[in-house]
C-alpha cells in the first residue's frame, strides 16, 4: 500500500424518524465502502517495500489467471451454444429430407 496520509472523515446525519440502528447500518456501509477497516489491518504491521510488491504481483497474476479462466469459460459456452444450434439444424435438414423422399417414394 502507498504511504498516503489520507484522512476519511464518514459522516452520518441523523433522518428525521429514523430508528438509531439504521442510522449505524449506514455508518457501517459507509465505512465499509471507504475500506477503513481493511486499512487498519494492513498498517497494523509493517510490511517491507519489497513484500508489498511482491503480494501485489502475486493478486495482481492471481487476477489475470481468474479473468483468462472466464474468458476460456465463455468461450466454451460460445462453441458449445455454435454446436447446438448446429445439431438443430441437421435435425431439421434431416426431417426435411425424410420428407421429401416419402413424397417422391
Amino acid at each position: 500500500m502507498s504511504k498516503q496520509n489520507t484522512h476519511v472523515n464518514v459522516r452520518v446525519k441523523e433522518k428525521k424518524g429514523e430508528p438509531f440502528e439504521k442510522m449505524v447500518k449506514r455508518f457501517l456501509k459507509k465505512v465499509k465502502k471507504e475500506r477503513i477497516v481493511e486499512q487498519v489491518k494492513e498498517r497494523r504491521y509493517y510490511e517491507k517495500p519489497s513484500v508489498v510488491k511482491r503480494r501485489e504481483k502475486l493478486a495482481g497474476i492471481a487476477r489475470w489467471k481468474k479473468h483468462l479462466a472466464e474468458k476460456k469459460q465463455k468461450e466454451l459456452q460460445r462453441e458449445s451454444n455454435y454446436n447446438k444450434r448446429l445439431i438443430i439444424k441437421e435435425r431439421k435438414i434431416k426431417k426435411c429430407h425424410k420428407t421429401i423422399l416419402m413424397v417422391l417414394v
